[in-house]
C-alpha cells in the first residue's frame, strides 16, 4: 500500500492524525489548509479538484454532499469517539480500506469505516 493524501475535517484529532501519517499516508488538517469557516462543501469540493480523500465524522452533512459532488472519496465514521478510544485501530480500518480498493477505488464512493472497523475488530 502506498500512502494517500487525506484530509481530515476539523472535529478528527492531531493523535489519529500521526498515526495516519505514521503508516505512510500524506494528512492534512482542514483546519490547518483552510482555517476554520470553510464550508463542507468547499472542503468537498476542494478534494474532488485536488485527489484528496476526505475523512469526516460530520454525517449529517456529508452523506447528502457526496451525491452532489465529485470527489475523491469520503471516509466517514458514525461512532464520534472511536479516533480517540481506538486510534489505532481505526487508522488499521483506514489502511485496509486502500488495501482492498486503493485510492482510487473509493472515487465518489462514501464508505461507512464504523462497519469495517466492526468487521476487523470483532
Amino acid at each position: 500500500m502506498t500512502g494517500t493524501r487525506i484530509l481530515l475535517d476539523e472535529h478528527v484529532g492531531r493523535v489519529f492524525e500521526r498515526l495516519l501519517r505514521e503508516r505512510g499516508h500524506d494528512v492534512e488538517q482542514a483546519k490547518d489548509q483552510f482555517g476554520e469557516y470553510t464550508t463542507d462543501a468547499e472542503l468537498l469540493e476542494w478534494c474532488g479538484e485536488h485527489e484528496v480523500v476526505l475523512l469526516t465524522n460530520n454525517a449529517k452533512d456529508f452523506e447528502r454532499l457526496a451525491q452532489a459532488y465529485d470527489h475523491a472519496g469520503l471516509l466517514l465514521y458514525y461512532q464520534q469517539t472511536l479516533p480517540d478510544t481506538d486510534p489505532e485501530g481505526l487508522a488499521r480500518t483506514v489502511d485496509e480500506v486502500f488495501n482492498q480498493f486503493g485510492s482510487d477505488g473509493i472515487e465518489n464512493e462514501l464508505v461507512d469505516l464504523d462497519e469495517w472497523y466492526e468487521w476487523l475488530h470483532e
